[in-house]
């Protein structure tokens, strides 16, 4: 895992790798990956995968570069279909994670708690 130089009062962890920011969110936030495939972009779930629109459980999706390496994370929840919310690394853990959270707490909202 990549780290700052910590500071002080600073220990701030920063994603670089996929397998590192792909561990944070099905380990620490409990998200479900999609399969594996060839595309360059991997989306999570909220506890299942459903892609229907009216019900969807997408969380996140994030986009590679040609390296591989992830370079962006669309907040799906607060996108639309006109406009999307992206955030562009570094990826520190504590930002991504009250942002996960959010995207967690927009569909448990419009849900009403759950997603069965």
């Amino acid at each position: 895992m990549s780290r700052l130089k910590p500071g002080p009062a600073d220990t701030s962890v920063v994603y670089s790798r996929f397998e590192e920011l792909h561990d944070f969110l099905t380990r620490e936030m409990s998200l479900v990956a999609e399969p594996e495939h060839s595309g360059s972009w991997r989306t999570y779930f909220f506890r299942k995968i459903v892609w229907h629109p009216s019900r969807s459980t997408r969380t996140v999706k994030v986009l590679f570069n040609e390296l591989g390496m992830p370079f962006k994370i669309q907040l799906c929840v607060s996108s639309d279909n006109n406009n999307s919310v992206f955030v562009a690394g570094p990826f520190e853990r504590e930002g991504l994670r009250g942002m996960v959270e959010r995207e967690i707490g927009g569909i448990l909202v419009r849900y009403g708690g759950g997603t069965e």
